[in-house]
């Protein structure tokens, strides 16, 4: 077992490295980057020499992304494209293979993390970089139908790209949602779409914001660095790694600004989250978009050959503790399912409409009400719904607010209006408020309708003698009567 300097104890609760170290040294002096040296892996910067064991194929295919990014980017600085622009160029020119790999997955998401809120408390935060790159997790039906190519002719090897059952959706959520063990796989606590993250990206338009993209993905990647040190831990003594090697994981992340491009890698160096950029350039220039997208080829070779098998490995670790800790009744999953299957099946579901339809209701609702002392929850879930609840409970503070507002705004444009009896009716409606409603009268009633029988059946006749004839004279008449 290795040794461990960042203190971890359970209950397990993700929490972002603390301290954080930033290098540049390696692109302003143009020294060997540090990650060569204290990473576990680190791109081959020279690209010559990266290009040379290539195939022809490989390097006519390489000429070719290389022109086609090239052309997108002079584009889109002529046209004055806007960040959006940007963003669909880096992941479909730099980004493309990654895409189109069966074994990975990029997308939009939000990531979540603990920090304070207004009134200084523990509270759960969200951030959305433009790209997280991470893992694929399985579910049921890819992991019997296995991995099939498509392509007549290939000879590449696909070992890597099988579905793998320590990957596998059901088994990565029944683990997560175990207060025994409660690891996060996925940036969204409690989901399993993006599996531990192997890289991350921000795009902004102008160099006025570039300082703020940098700042997101240094805190990104304090965030996943995290996540990747809770998994190399030993689930039945977190405050250790499972071997000597376990600490050696690391992130990749990239930031550009219109064509302006940074890569950096981010590692566990003393106890810190150290982020070294070890690239930059313009990809307005062929060679340093050829740079950039070999680089990226080898990131991606990183992570299905590298990457994939060291969250792997360490997964069997948890998910053995896992099995190990469940009962006859099975996990905490499996009980809040056949607890609202047993809502559902004892409602009246008539169609999509019904409020017991098994779609309207949310598992992690299920598993909140399902809290108790004989049901053990992870401490993450908990935090998560006490700061959902806070929110709400805000958002409900700031509604009641605004309507009390609005109320007030009316009350002033009629005073202005006519100020006399209007400041006068609001006054006496200012005494009413602050009264609260009469003994024995009607809550339900509506303002102002609270009168005496004797008045009500006064006006009922004036009502009465003025109008008689017409058919709401008749009404009232018959009211009388």
């Amino acid at each position: 077992m290795g040794s461990s300097s960042r203190e971890r104890a359970m209950p397990l609760v993700p929490e972002p490295f603390k301290n954080l170290c930033i290098s540049r040294q390696s692109v302003v002096f143009g020294n060997e980057p540090m990650a060569s040296t204290w990473a576990r892996f680190c791109p081959n910067l020279d690209i010559p020499k990266y290009r040379e064991p290539l195939s022809d194929k490989k390097k006519t295919e390489l000429d070719k992304r290389t022109a086609k990014l090239l052309r997108r980017a002079i584009g889109n600085q002529l046209h004055k494209s806007s960040e959006f622009g940007w963003e669909v160029c880096a992941w479909h020119d730099v980004f493309g293979l990654i895409m189109d790999d069966q074994g990975l997955r990029m997308d939009k998401r939000p990531y979540e993390y603990v920090g304070t809120d207004d009134r200084e408390q523990t509270a759960v935060k969200t951030r959305i970089p433009d790209a997280t790159l991470g893992l694929k997790a399985y579910d049921a039906f890819e992991l019997s139908r296995r991995y099939t190519c498509a392509v007549p002719d290939c000879e590449e090897e696909h070992n890597t790209k099988q579905p793998d059952k320590r990957l596998s959706q059901e088994r990565l959520a029944a683990m997560m949602h175990n207060p025994e063990c409660g690891l996060i796989v996925d940036g969204s606590w409690g989901n399993t779409d993006i599996v531990f993250p192997y890289a991350v990206y921000e795009a902004k338009k102008r160099a006025s914001s570039y300082e703020a993209a940098e700042d997101q993905i240094y805190h990104a990647c304090k965030t996943y660095l995290a996540m990747l040190d809770d998994l190399a831990r030993n689930p039945d003594n977190v405050a250790e790694y499972q071997t000597k090697d376990s600490s050696k994981y690391q992130l990749f992340a990239f930031t550009s600004c219109g064509p302006y491009w940074e890569v950096y890698v981010a590692w566990n160096f003393l106890d810190s989250c150290h982020v070294e950029t070890i690239w930059e350039g313009d990809i307005k220039d062929f060679s340093r978009a050829f740079e950039l997208i070999c680089i990226v080829d080898q990131i991606h070779d990183y992570a299905v050959n590298d990457h994939r098998t060291f969250v792997m490995k360490h997964l069997e670790a948890w998910h053995a503790r896992h099995e190990k800790s469940l009962g006859p009744e099975g996990s905490l999953l499996d009980r809040a399912d056949t607890l609202r299957a047993a809502v559902q099946g004892g409602g009246t579901s008539d169609g999509e409409d019904s409020d017991t339809s098994a779609m309207s209701i949310d598992i992690e609702d299920i598993i909140g009400l399902m809290a108790s002392d004989d049901e053990k929850i992870p401490e993450w879930f908990r935090l998560k719904q006490k700061s959902k609840s806070a929110r709400v409970d805000k958002a409900q503070r700031t509604r009641a607010r605004n309507r009390n507002l609005r109320a007030l705004a009316r009350d002033r444009e009629v005073i202005d209006a006519d100020p006399g009896p209007a400041r006068a009716k609001a006054k006496a409606t200012k005494e009413r408020r602050k009264r609260g409603p009469k003994r024995g009268s009607n809550p339900g009633s509506k303002p102002g309708r609270g009168r005496s029988l004797k008045k009500s059946n006064k006006v009922v006749k004036v009502a009465e003698g003025s109008s008689r004839g017409t058919r709401r004279s008749a009404r009232l008449q018959a009211t009388v009567r």
